[in-house]
């Protein structure tokens, strides 16, 4: 939990993009991306379908909506 809080510090401050490499206990290698604005979740599961031909799993989204600010952490399937 604490390395998704500490991800999402990070993406509020960097505003739209994508940050990597949230290395877990599993092995898996888990992003976070940023999508704030208009185009709503579409926008990350567009970046993240773009990076994982083979799916994704999501481990955590969260939206405010007086700001417009989405951020979702995923990871690629194998």
């Amino acid at each position: 939990m604490r390395e998704i809080t500490l991800a999402l510090a990070i993406m509020s401050l960097a505003g739209c993009g994508t940050f990597t490499d949230f290395g877990k206990p599993d092995g898996r290698t888990w992003s976070a991306i940023s999508c704030s604005g208009f185009a709503g979740w579409e926008a990350c599961n567009k970046k993240a379908r773009e990076a994982c031909p083979n799916g994704y799993d999501i481990a955590n989204q969260e939206e405010n909506q007086a700001t417009g600010h989405r951020s979702m952490l995923y990871s690629c399937k194998r």
